[in-house]
């Protein structure tokens, strides 16, 4: 098969790694893939080299109507040219623009290219972006298969009323369990340790929804013992009011081998789809204390970590209770490890995926 995936950012956020876990896969089987995004970003970096590259000069993540109608003609022109079996979108503004273009690439031909519309977080339209949930419902009719990662998504998707061909696939993360982090990294948290610290560890970008200022509110409150480490901060951590216990460690090439540095996983945010950073904290065996949204719940439950809501006291009492139990720390990071291999790593994640490519392939629809 040809297929051919389109996302927003060339970061490496969350749509972004799920594309190159697809995509590097797709070509390690033998067939064929393109990935198209804005030309600059370090999602590049992280491709098969079989995977074909192709750069998109027009696409914005900020609406822009007159960049955004040519980004349309661009991925329309591009879609003529490269003749996709399978047009698999990623992020709402790839996802619609994405689409449009693929059946403007089949007005007039015998067969309608197929659309498969990876949803990263349906939280991001019904929260921030409520207005453009009329266009969803709009685009969904004319959708092979929308994907949304997390079953609590799949429910507030049927529950707004976009319905259509809906298929759950959870994300699915490579396995990072031994795998080696970068040298500065080991350094900082090795000093740490050597002084008898507990290493809690967040992969976050800076924005929102990860919630970057309660992060500073409890390693403020936190132990002197406990450090807090934060990877993933593209602008520098200088102008930052930073606790003595806290440390900025920047983008870091292949960040998730990181965590297993760490003693506890945390990620605090507003909304989330399934986070990549929580499924590859799972690879490593580490347990997990992570805010109470999205499908977070289905990545830890019952036993592979601790939710909690965005309160700082809460989020306190569970890393005390982690730290101060050393055998409840293990059994969790057990499970973690277990529900992992059991249904999120990338290979699972795949398979998935082809399954759905092979069938709309056969439909042609």
């Amino acid at each position: 098969m040809r297929i051919l995936h389109v996302v927003t950012n060339a970061d490496l956020g969350g749509a972004p790694r799920v594309v190159t876990e697809l995509a590097n896969r797709t070509v390690q089987a033998d067939h064929t893939c393109g990935a198209a995004t804005v030309p600059i970003g370090p999602f590049w970096d992280h491709l098969d080299p079989r995977v074909e590259r192709l750069p998109l000069r027009h696409l914005r993540r900020n609406l822009d109507p007159v960049q955004d109608f040519a980004a349309l003609w661009e991925l329309t022109a591009l879609i003529r040219r490269w003749q996709p079996e399978i047009v698999h979108l990623h992020s709402s503004k790839a996802g619609v623009l994405g689409r449009l273009a693929a059946l403007l690439a089949s007005w007039g031909a015998p067969r309608r290219i197929p659309t498969v519309y990876t949803i990263h977080g349906f939280d991001t339209i019904l929260k921030t972006h409520r207005r453009f949930l009329p266009l969803e419902r709009m685009m969904a009719r004319r959708t092979s298969a929308v994907v949304p990662v997390s079953a609590y998504d799949e429910g507030n998707l049927r529950r707004a009323g976009v319905r259509g061909n809906v298929r759950l696939i959870h994300n699915g993360a490579s396995d990072r369990l031994g795998a080696p982090p970068a040298s500065m990294v080991a350094e900082r948290i090795g000093a740490a340790r050597a002084q008898g610290a507990t290493i809690v560890m967040s992969i976050a970008r800076l924005e929102p929804p990860k919630r970057f200022d309660l992060f500073l509110e409890v390693a403020r409150r936190a132990p002197k013992d406990m450090r807090f480490f934060w990877i993933g901060n593209v602008r520098a951590a200088t102008n930052l009011d930073l606790p003595l216990n806290v440390e900025m460690l920047g983008e870091v090439p292949e960040a998730g081998n990181c965590i297993n540095l760490c003693d506890i996983f945390l990620l605090l945010s507003d909304y989330e789809g399934l986070p990549m950073s929580i499924l590859e904290a799972l690879s490593c065996g580490k347990p997990v204390v992570a805010s109470d949204v999205g499908g977070i719940s289905e990545a830890l439950a019952p036993d592979a970590g601790l939710l909690v809501p965005n309160d700082r006291d809460a989020v306190l009492m569970a890393l005390d209770r982690l730290t101060n139990d050393r055998a409840l720390r293990a059994r969790m990071g057990a499970s973690a490890r277990a529900r992992y291999e059991r249904c999120f790593s990338a290979d699972s994640m795949w398979c998935r995926y082809l399954q759905l490519y092979t069938e709309l392939s056969r439909s042609g629809s």
